[in-house]
């Protein structure tokens, strides 16, 4: 099995596969009223030719192991993901690759709980990991039923499959 270092969350090591905000603690001009400020469009989740997002929950516990065991990718959207309660640990490999090739670019951050993380149409990626604690709840945003009609995954053969180090993160 191959193991992987997790990199650190910047906006240049992450541009291939998208952007991230800190959604609790908003930067910027935010507009308002005393006592209430309002920050919009802080991420963009690319939705194809779909008119409607659908938001879900991934809970995830700590049985699951940093092995990367399957890839998957949305060819016609973007997607959009935040844990509401714990850092979370996820893997992407840029777009335009195809598999099995795709399992030697995979690069792998730990996304702080809050941070609002938006994935490009392409990207490969698949489940977080809890980082610490018993589990975590991530927000999904996709369009309605893409899980049925624009996901390509493939689950990794035992000897594709990537253990991610957090190198002490």
């Amino acid at each position: 099995m191959k193991t992987i270092t997790v990199k650190e969350l910047t906006l240049e090591n992450f541009r291939p596969y998208g952007s991230f905000s800190d959604i609790a603690r908003p930067a910027g001009l935010g507009g308002g009223i005393p006592g209430m400020k309002f920050y919009p469009d802080r991420e963009f989740v690319e939705l194809g030719s779909c008119h409607a997002a659908a938001i879900s929950i991934t809970e995830v516990t700590d049985q699951l192991k940093h092995v990367v065991v399957a890839l998957e990718q949305h060819a016609h959207c973007g997607e959009g993901m935040m844990s509401i309660d714990g850092d979370m640990l996820v893997y992407f490999a840029p777009a335009g690759l195809n598999y099995p090739q795709v399992v030697d670019f995979v690069e792998a951050f730990v996304v702080p709980r809050n941070t609002f993380v938006t994935i490009r149409p392409g990207v490969w990626h698949c489940m977080p990991f809890v980082m610490e604690g018993g589990s975590i709840h991530v927000v999904n945003v996709l369009p309605e039923r893409t899980y049925a009609n624009d996901t390509k995954m493939h689950v990794l053969k035992e000897e594709e499959r990537i253990l991610i180090s957090t190198g002490g993160c």
